[in-house]
């Protein structure tokens, strides 16, 4: 362990760091302008337009694992600010350029978008330890859960003067990279001791299963958010405000789950990872036989706090599978690569699994979420106390 883990930051280091966190989120800000974008590119294809929304995910997938190797040339704040570089070039497109040229954008903007999102985490674990760092880890999850809504309604407000304006919103990088560069602790480059332990793997089977936990989560879990309106209007449960008001609904919560994660994971300990597994499970067996819209915000409640409380213990457990320090970064960046593939991936595993088990229901996608989740939370917790049996026999 550093000396700079061992040493206790005030609130502006704490709030630096979160502001990193808020980077993750500005892709959203686009998000709303996307018709407006197609009506002002009539020529471009659906497809097309789209691509504006995906690119990032799919370079995620790509520069979570080159976060990882150029945390090992340059210090953790140092490739913040690199990202916060690239993901600034999304505002060009407010003041010029045709359709290409947002593509071109947002890939640059991509490739910041897939190098901070492992720093985030990265940075925490660099520079607190023990429960202040479970602690951090928790409001930068719930810091995550607000800026998703915040950065979505200030780019539909943009938007409905202009789609140019809501790229206006990456403005709101330069504050961030301001409060990095004059207030965050640059920790330096972290070399490996070189011990016979180091000089074998790098990694423990804790980092394996993690990124296969979180890999499969991913692909089974965001059918939730993207189905849920089709279902509450398409089976007339409620309307678009309705199903606007339970996604709502999760969001408050998953931001709750951030602020109280410590606690839950005190209670919690050598569990935590497999019982907020467990409450996304419980979700999607509420949503899966709910009819009514009461159930529909009860089961949006118990997602919330199970995928608030999943990430930074699925995150911190992932960071935690290294035989050395210095290569924590990287082990972060691999679990999120593995995770913004499950997601990419979601829909053509779903349907995969559909057609092999013939499976034609309305809510088959929440069945196959329900089920593999429920199972896979009760077998982990069931290894967990096994595993823990055996060392307490040794």
């Amino acid at each position: 362990m550093t000396e700079q883990t061992n040493k206790k930051y005030g609130v502006m280091v704490k709030a630096a760091t979160l502001s990193v966190a808020l980077l993750m989120y500005t892709t959203s800000m686009t998000t709303p302008a996307l018709a407006e974008i197609a009506k002002a590119f009539p020529d471009a294809s659906g497809e097309t337009v789209k691509l504006i929304g995906s690119i990032p995910s799919l370079m995620l997938c790509i520069f979570s694992l080159v976060s990882g190797w150029l945390t090992r040339k340059v210090s953790i704040k140092k490739a913040i600010l690199i990202a916060s570089g690239l993901i600034f070039a999304g505002v060009l497109p407010a003041f010029f350029g045709d359709m290409n040229f947002i593509l071109f954008t947002r890939v640059v903007f991509g490739a910041g978008y897939g190098l901070v999102f492992p720093l985030a985490s990265a940075v925490v674990t660099d520079l607190f330890d023990g429960s202040e760092k479970d602690a951090m880890m928790g409001w930068k999850s719930a810091v995550g859960a607000l800026a998703g809504v915040v950065f979505q309604s200030l780019g539909g407000i943009l938007a409905a003067y202009s789609w140019r304006f809501s790229f206006l919103g990456f403005l709101l990088v330069i504050p961030i990279v301001i409060l990095v560069l004059f207030v965050l602790p640059d920790t330096g480059v972290q070399k490996t001791a070189e011990t016979a332990k180091t000089q074998g793997s790098k990694y423990t089977k804790t980092l394996y299963i993690c990124c296969a936990v979180g890999f499969l989560l991913n692909a089974v879990q965001f059918s939730y958010m993207q189905n849920m309106a089709l279902f509450i209007t398409g089976e007339q449960i409620g309307t678009a405000i309705d199903a606007a008001n339970v996604l709502s609904t999760f969001t408050a919560f998953s931001f709750l789950a951030g602020l109280v994660y410590v606690g839950f994971a005190k209670i919690g300990r050598q569990y935590t990872p497999a019982i907020a597994i467990l409450l996304v499970g419980i979700a999607f067996g509420i949503a899966m036989a709910a009819s009514s819209k009461p159930l529909f915000f009860v089961s949006a409640a118990v997602f919330g706090l199970g995928f608030g409380f999943t990430n930074p213990a699925l995150t911190l457990k992932a960071a935690s599978g290294v035989t050395d320090k210095s290569h924590t970064p990287m082990a972060i960046s691999i679990y999120v690569c593995c995770t913004g593939i499950g997601q990419f991936s979601s829909a053509y595993i779903l349907k995969f699994v559909r057609d092999i088990l013939h499976i034609t229901a309305a809510r088959a996608d929440w069945q196959i979420a329900c089920v593999s989740i429920l199972s896979g939370s009760v077998i982990g917790i069931l290894c967990i106390a096994l595993s823990g049996r055996k060392i307490n026999k040794q």
